[in-house]
């Protein structure tokens, strides 16, 4: 196919869409980041905007906090520079998704593994704080003639998005002014006091347990022999990928176990 004639889509030359048909956000959280755009968006230009990402017309994409900046190849010779804007979080709603991560250590297994679980996203709406941004919170810049809001271009650069945000989920936390080996050092410090930066679940699992300060006595109830707490651990506390976590918590619970009948004997 020939792009040469002006006013028409060149090639890009990016990365193609996995998803070519039907819904580019497979998963609950990119998902609901792209329902703000289609809500908001005009029908023509989000078709559009479909085209160029599955097309490989997004070709840089540059999340970082706050924002994600991106080029996208239309149909001059330079690509448009876009820029879709994410409101970051305030001091204070930071220090409160660290507090909720502290009085919930579960939701860590998952964090550590790059997951964002569905029960930190109610949790925080809970509290009034919002994880994934709503329309209100999102603003689009192109350097496009097209004074729609959004153009195509931007309405590409939030499919490309949400297709990463599939593969990372936690560059939601980048776009809401957060990394996320940032928060966790927050999260650590805040449980057990300064400590060496975060490196990998299994030697950190101790701490989470000491999140609240010294546990009251511990009442366990009976349990089928060789099943522990980690066995109960459901989708909603560890989230997508968090196959295998269960396997890792295990012998942390299994200790805690024995050390509470060993209390009660």
């Amino acid at each position: 196919m020939a792009f040469g004639q002006y006013g028409k889509r060149r090639p890009g030359g990016g990365a193609r869409l996995r998803s070519q048909r039907g819904r580019i956000a497979q998963n609950w959280w990119s998902q609901r980041f792209v329902d703000g755009l289609e809500r908001t968006g005009d029908r023509g230009r989000l078709q559009r905007g479909r085209t160029y990402a599955r097309a490989g017309q997004v070709v840089e994409l540059r999340p970082r906090p706050g924002a994600v900046g991106a080029r996208v190849q239309g149909s001059r010779p330079r690509p448009y520079l876009v820029e879709v804007t994410v409101r970051r979080w305030s001091g204070a709603e930071v220090e409160a998704v660290v507090a909720t991560v502290v009085e919930n250590p579960l939701l860590l297994a998952p964090l550590f593994a790059g997951d964002v679980p569905p029960g930190l996203v109610d949790l925080l709406s809970g509290i009034g704080v919002g994880l994934l941004p709503d329309d209100r919170e999102v603003t689009y810049d192109c350097s496009c003639p097209d004074d729609g809001e959004p153009c195509k271009h931007a309405a590409a650069v939030v499919y490309a998005l949400a297709e990463r945000l599939d593969a990372e989920p936690a560059t939601v936390l980048t776009l809401r002014g957060v990394e996320l080996a940032d928060l966790l050092r927050r999260v650590t410090t805040a449980a057990s006091g300064p400590s060496e930066p975060v490196e990998d679940l299994t030697a950190h699992v101790a701490t989470f347990h000491r999140a609240g300060g010294d546990l009251p006595e511990l009442v366990v109830r009976d349990r089928v022999p060789g099943r522990t707490v980690a066995d109960d651990l459901d989708d909603l506390v560890l989230g997508p990928g968090g196959a295998g976590i269960a396997d890792v918590l295990r012998p942390y619970y299994v200790a805690l176990q024995a050390g509470a009948t060993r209390s009660r004997a």
